[in-house]
């Protein structure tokens, strides 16, 4: 699909070079770790649950600073079904989960995560612009093992604030002499969808008298992962809120001054969600992954390595929701309150807690009277593709070893999205019609829907001449959420169940947009060590200095764009709409440009689908929707229903951003005796220095655009494209110190202890995203002409190209005991400073013009007119605080082969993490409150058992209340957190012989839910509910 003119796109030029760049890679070179790691001091052949512990205790063991490591039971099977669920279960890991599947994660809280593939910098398509680290698009198959890095030495060039995650892959010249091969095929089913999915794998590598070799890793999967959800209106469960206001008994209900509560005053304020929705969601993911590998022993000294590894992953989410709301209207009191909870009245003032008079309450039953009640559509459409290699040569001599190093990546992801607004009620409750020329009156935009009653006060009063509305009643409790809709009265005097009948529904209004993103990494790097053999007193305890150099470039361009459909007015003039919306005006016209389009009408295209299943929910029956399968292509659809679509650009969305990174370091490995105690170490500096070229892009003025060398008039929804663009450059340099120190005990206990200061970029978002206003019609505000004027309400300056890098001192001392070959009992206390810290600011703009170029700063909650309007920005400053609060760390690994029989074959794997760190930010009551995605305590235990070729491993991982954002509303802030959760997997598996394993698997057994609340547990937001998953396969080694 082609973009406006001024717009360009190179997502398709991606696409061919990186599929050809897969098959000539499979054909030839592939995905090889680094061959000049460090000295293996022990060396343990991996069989089974047990022999994948033993590995990655030993690998944290002799680590030169703090990490964990997980290790794969056999190549290219990590115990869980997914890259994130598996690290979930190392100490200070947690992670998020969509549609049941980990995908993103962070380390004590701190999501500031930088991935590594096999030691050096990779470009994931599932955060190509973000920080965090996210595997949903990475097959756990192509993965052998991975290390988390909790403090960085000075040589670790590529790290994140709270730490890096590596990713290994197999290497042909660790394999056994010969072929090496294997397949696995599995077949899953989710307890909810319904659906067998299938996922097959395959893995060949051949090892040439450790000379030559080469790998080649296959993974293909398909995937229907159940995503229920229910709330608010216009939040995202699990990472941010639903709409709201703020309800007061003086001003927002049906009249004025009312005693809502009936506490003899009219002081009181409610907590009111603008809708509240239910969805039948699921999430469709098709992944492929190859990753391959070539490696050449040239001389006894050098080693040539060549490796690739390509992602690509195709998903759609599709969510049907019914909704309830008031439809932004100024009466946010539109509840009668059946069950509510009563609080303090406290704002914030010049960042202080103020206590008001009057209560505060929150509702978890009420009665609504719904303005709109509409079937609401969605589909997103993503493609994501992530390419990245490696061409490495070694050099390992007596004394020095050098190696030379050219990463490049490229990744793209294009997302599309298509919202379908269908009215169940007629529209005429807030004033929508289908018009003519001057707005002469036709229908209501529904003609065929439920028309409402008319409004009523909270002790059940008439009020005559105010509004009609839908009653609805909704309440939260029991992990569910309760409706209630009202059997209609029709005309001949019968009843129907309210949305029981199809012809009731018309397609109302409806949306395309989405993103096109693309990154490009180059990177070389030259690393060197050189062995020293000093006789001087004091001098002969440093065993070796490393050394390097690396230079890398990275570019990533984003580009929103709006789908504009294009129509003529009454004057013959061309415009494009982003609304196709029945009540919305033509430019300078005014009439309709979209007729009513029924249900009927689509039903037999084959577009509706009638559903009942909306787990966590009661009270719901059978109702209607456009049905999201069939907006997979989301552009043709609009293009079969609307008309010609133009894609023009978003000047908000559309930016780029080149990091240019060029770094050095020193480093120097001690070994000495201190009391008899051996002390290995290292310590460091490491030099950075970054430059941001940042082109943003401005908005174009005027009414008038052209697309294509056509004149277009900016219509309904349409956002100015781009203009002019604007240059910055932005230089910093940094010098990062690092000590990671080991002291032996004894032969079995090591005492850690690290210091570190580290630094990170930012989400290129940050930097480079420009100005996105939201704008309403509720002002009830018309041109001369008579056009609808869309209100200025709220906004988000997304990018400041100035923002200076984030930085933290990390600090830990840790303990660890090898009480055995498969035993460790360890415990740690860390701390961190940050030096530099991003916050969100708002700033009261009195430059926003509303759609007619007018500046009035409509206020939604008074109904006024303020001047001014409240953006969101996000700026630097320089921290003020001190070492965080101490957080805690243990871990305890045994197996019981000491036990007599069947009981020598059991084991356990227990951990726990206190992590009580403090953000800047304050909740309602003015207390601090935790980092963003963090958790104060999170454990996992596992008992597992191996034996007579089973395997068995059952495991929980438990987190507490998870802090997501924090919501200002008005004078009000209200923490957005995700409640405590229990996950429960387990997997079972039997070697039928040397070569063939029949496996079963299943994960969130109890079939967990998330519940995602504002401040108070009880004043839920949204509910999330994922299935239970049960996985069968058969693995064949040759």
């Amino acid at each position: 699909m082609k973009i406006g003119m001024n717009m360009s796109s190179n997502t398709n030029k991606f696409k061919f070079n990186i599929l050809t760049a897969s098959v000539l890679a499979s054909l030839s070179v592939g995905s090889l770790p680094a061959f000049a790691e460090e000295e293996k001091i022990e060396t343990i052949e991996v069989t089974g649950i047990r022999g994948s512990l033993i590995e990655s205790m030993n690998k944290k063991r002799f680590s030169g600073n703090v990490s964990d490591s997980i290790t794969a039971v056999d190549i290219g099977k990590l115990p869980d079904a997914t890259i994130a669920d598996s690290l979930q279960r190392i100490t200070g890991i947690q992670i998020t989960r969509e549609g049941g599947e980990g995908t993103k994660v962070n380390i004590r809280g701190n999501e500031n995560v930088t991935t590594t593939l096999n030691g050096e910098q990779m470009i994931t398509a599932g955060a190509i612009t973000k920080l965090e680290a996210d595997f949903a698009d990475i097959p756990s198959t192509m993965v052998s093992g991975i290390d988390v890095l909790k403090s960085t030495q000075a040589k670790h060039l590529v790290s994140g604030l709270a730490g890096t995650i590596d990713l290994q892959t197999t290497r042909p010249l660790s394999l056994d002499e010969g072929w090496t091969a294997l397949g696995k095929v599995e077949a899953t089913r989710g307890s909810l969808g319904g659906e067998v999915d299938p996922s097959v794998s395959a893995f060949v590598g051949y090892n040439l008298d450790t000379r030559l070799g080469f790998t080649l890793n296959i993974a293909k999967s398909e995937s229907y992962l159940a995503d229920y959800t229910n709330g608010s209106q216009g939040g995202e469960p699990g990472r941010y809120g639903g709409w709201s206001f703020m309800a007061t008994e003086a001003n927002n209900f049906v009249q004025d001054d009312i005693d809502v509560s009936g506490d003899g005053d009219t002081n009181d304020v409610f907590y009111s969600f603008q809708g509240h929705q239910a969805a039948n969601r699921f999430i469709e993911r098709d992944r492929t992954g190859i990753n391959s590998s070539l490696q050449y022993q040239i001389t006894d000294e050098l080693q040539l390595t060549a490796e690739m590894f390509y992602t690509k992953l195709d998903e759609y989410a599709m969510a049907n929701a019914i909704t309830a709301s008031q439809a932004w209207s100024s009466e946010t009191g539109w509840f009668t309150p059946l069950e509510a909870t009563g609080y303090h009245n406290v704002t914030h003032v010049d960042g202080e807690p103020v206590l008001n008079e009057g209560e505060f309450y929150t509702l978890q039953s009420a009665l609504y009277q719904a303005r709109v009640v509409k079937a609401q559509s969605f589909t997103r459409a993503d493609e994501k593709e992530a390419f990245n290699s490696n061409l490495q040569l070694d050099y390992v001599g007596d004394s020095l070893s050098l190696t030379l190093r050219w990463v490049h990546g490229e990744a793209a992801a294009d997302e599309t999205n298509s919202v379908v607004d269908s009215f169940v009620t007629d529209g005429s409750s807030i004033g929508d019609t289908y018009h003519g020329p001057g707005k002469t009156f036709i229908s209501h935009v529904n003609p065929w829907g439920y028309q409402g009653t008319e409004a009523y006060l909270p002790d059940g009063t008439v009020v005559e001449g105010a509004y009609t509305q839908i009653p609805v009643g909704i309440a939260y409790s029991g992990g569910k959420q309760h409706w209630a809709f009202p059997d209609m009265m029709l005309d001949d005097g019968t009843t129907e169940a309210f949305g029981s009948n199809l012809n009731r529904y018309s397609a109302k209004s409806s949306n395309l947009y989405g993103i096109y993103t693309n990154a490009d990494l180059d990177v070389i790097r030259l690393d060197g060590k050189y062995e020293l053999d000093l006789s001087i007193p004091v001098l002969d305890s440093f065993t070796s200095i490393e050394f390097g150099a690396r230079s890398a470039e990275r570019t990533v361009s984003k580009q929103g764009w709006y789908g504009g459909v294009a129509r003529t007015n009454q004057y013959g003039d061309a415009f494009l709409a982003r609304w196709k919306d029945t009540a919305t005006d033509a430019p300078e016209t005014v009439e309709s440009y979209i007729a009513p389009i029924s249900f009927t009408e689509l039903n037999e295209k084959g577009m509706i689908k009638a559903i009942d299943d909306f787990h966590g929910t009661t009270g719901l029956g059978t109702l209607y929707f456009v049905d999201p399968e069939v907006m997979k292509d989301p552009i043709a659809w609009h293009n079969e229903i609307y008309g010609t679509h133009v894609l023009t650009p978003d000047a908000a969305n559309v930016y780029e951003v080149i990091e240019t990174v060029t770094s050095a370091y020193a480093q120097l490995n001690i070994e000495t005796d201190i009391a008899g105690m051996l002390l290995i170490g290292n310590f460091g500096l490491r030099y950075v220095e970054t430059e941001f070229d940042v082109t943003q892009s401005e908005a174009l003025q005027g009414t008038v655009a052209n697309f294509n060398g056509q004149d277009f008039l900016l219509g309904p929804g349409m956002q100015k494209p781009v203009g002019n663009t604007l240059r910055t450059v932005n230089k910093y340099n940094n010098a990062l110190p690092a000590l990671n120190l080991a002291l032996n005990l004894n032969p079995d206990m090591v005492l850690r202890f690290s210091y570190t200061e580290t630094i990170s970029t930012h989400d290129t978002d940050n930097i480079g995203g420009g100005l996105n206003v939201n704008r309403t019609k509720t002002c009830e505000q018309t041109t001369d002409t008579g056009e609808t004027v869309f209100c200025a309400t709220s906004g988000t300056l997304f990018g400041n190209p100035y923002l200076e890098p984030q930085q933290n001192d990390n600090m830990e001392l840790s303990f660890e005991w090898y009480f055995s070959e498969s035993g460790m009992f360890n415990v740690g206390a860390f701390r961190n400073k940050g030096n530099v810290k991003e916050v969100d600011v708002t700033l009261m703009l009195d430059n926003i013009p509303d759609s007619d170029g007018v500046v009035r700063g409509f206020d939604i909650e008074t109904g006024t007119y303020t001047g001014v309007v409240p953006i969101q920005a996000k700026v630097n400053v320089p921290a003020k605080g001190d070492w965080s609060d101490t957080g805690i760390e243990m871990g305890y690994q045994q197996g019981f082969d000491f036990l007599p029989g069947i009981w020598s074959g059991f084991g356990i794997t227990a951990n726990y993490t206190y992590s009580p760190g403090e953000s800047d930010l304050t909740d309602y009551y003015g207390q601090k409150l935790p980092s963003v995605g963090q958790s104060k305590t999170q454990s996992n235990i596992a008992i597992w058992y191996e034996k007579d070729g089973l395997q068995a491993r059952i495991a929980q991982n438990k987190r507490s209340k998870m802090f997501q954002t924090l919501k200002n509303d008005g004078a009000y802030k209200f923490a957005y957190f995700t409640a405590p959760t229990t996950y429960i997997d387990a997997s079972v598996s039997y070697e039928v012989s040397d070569l063939v394993t029949l496996s079963l698997q299943g994960t969130n057994l109890t079939e967990e839910h998330q519940e995602n609340y504002h401040q108070w547990e009880s004043n839920i937001d949204g509910q999330v509910y994922a299935e239970r998953r049960l996985t069968l396969g058969v693995q064949v080694k040759m």
